[in-house]
């Protein structure tokens, strides 16, 4: 069974980008463009990798790492965003202080191989069972 990878970023050539080598991964990948397709999307999933950006139309990224905190998801969280390092630094430790599972943070323009290389690392931990 291929692991599950939930994205979310308001930009859908980005999303297109995301989803398209998310698939070429060997993910079963669901992208949205907004928020609340994204809460929808992940009430009917049992993702195991997150990939979020922080700049949303009508909230961010950071309270959408909230809600993941409040709804206890175990699912990987990796953030991808245009923001400057400090920011994208913020937000991997404010979701690291809630208790979600950080594993990365990647600049926009995301570097294809970078992204590439790590999705194929998270899908052979969630094979192990990390």
């Amino acid at each position: 069974m291929a692991p599950r990878l939930l994205i979310v970023d308001d930009e859908p050539e980005a999303c297109d980008l995301l989803r398209n080598v998310a698939l070429d991964a060997g993910y079963d990948v669901v992208a949205t463009l907004r928020a609340e397709e994204f809460k929808v999307a992940f009430a009917g999933s049992d993702a195991d990798v997150i990939v979020l950006d922080l700049t949303l139309p009508g909230t961010d990224g950071i309270e959408l790492l909230n809600y993941l905190a409040e709804m206890g998801t175990r699912a990987r969280i990796l953030i991808v965003s245009g923001y400057d390092e400090g920011i994208r630094r913020m937000a991997y430790a404010i979701g690291a202080a809630r208790g979600l599972d950080m594993v990365g943070v990647l600049p926009k323009p995301v570097r294809i191989a970078e992204l590439r290389g790590l999705l194929v690392q998270f899908k052979a931990d969630v094979r192990e069972g990390r």
